[in-house]
Order: C-alpha cells, then structure tokens, then sequence
C-alpha cells in the first residue's frame, strides 16, 4: 500500500513538472504564448508582471500596468521586439511578422485586454 503511494506522488510531481515544460506540445497554448514563454518570459515573467529574479523592481519589466517607457500600443510594441529597448532588452529581428504579430495578441491577453486567441 505504501509503494502505491509513493508512486503516485512521484506520478503526480511529473505531471506537475511536464505541465511547466515549454519543449512539450500543448494544444491549449496559443502561437503567442509559445512564443511568449521562448523569448520573453525569462524576463518579463510567465503573466508578464515582469517578477523574476534578474528584473524584479524593474518597472518596465512589468507589461500589465500602463507604465510605458516605449510607448503602449501596437507599433510601439513591433519596434521594441524587433529593436530592443534602452539597452536592457534585447531585440528579436529573427521573429517572423506572424511571431510578432502574435506576441502582441499574447500581451493584450496578459493585460485583460483580450480573450486567448483572439485578435482585433
């Protein structure tokens, strides 16, 4: 009874892990977000408050307040992917336009404006 115990808190705590694991397919996840989590969440963070350990207290970190160094709208958006900004983020020119397109979509999301998978 003990060894069955055993084995499904260690089947529960893979599931856990897996369910985090950005290298797995998940069909819930929109293009935006697998492209979120690969390019922007180690810094701005999963949910896009910007709370993770290189950034944190970085206010511009923090995408879901109206705090914007760079501008908050769309085009403003596009540039500061494809350029980088203030010498602290990186740019992405190696995005497609559909991959930028679809990170901001992701953004709108994060910041309530927007349902996932959704664009206007």
């Amino acid at each position: 009874m003990r060894s069955r115990y055993a084995l499904f808190a260690l089947a529960l705590t893979a599931a856990v892990a897996l369910a985090g694991c950005d290298a797995l397919p998940f069909p819930g996840r929109s293009q935006g977000e697998k492209v979120w989590r690969k390019h922007c969440a180690q810094c701005h963070g999963i949910n896009g408050s910007g709370d993770t350990p290189g950034f944190m207290g970085e206010q511009y970190a923090e995408l879901r307040d109206d705090v914007w160094r760079a501008g908050g709208n769309d085009g403003a958006w596009e540039t500061v992917i494809r350029q980088g900004a203030f010498g602290k983020m990186p740019g992405f020119p190696q995005l497609t336009p559909e991959e930028v397109r679809a990170v901001i979509d992701h953004i709108h999301v994060l910041r309530g404006e927007r349902t996932s998978g959704t664009s206007s």
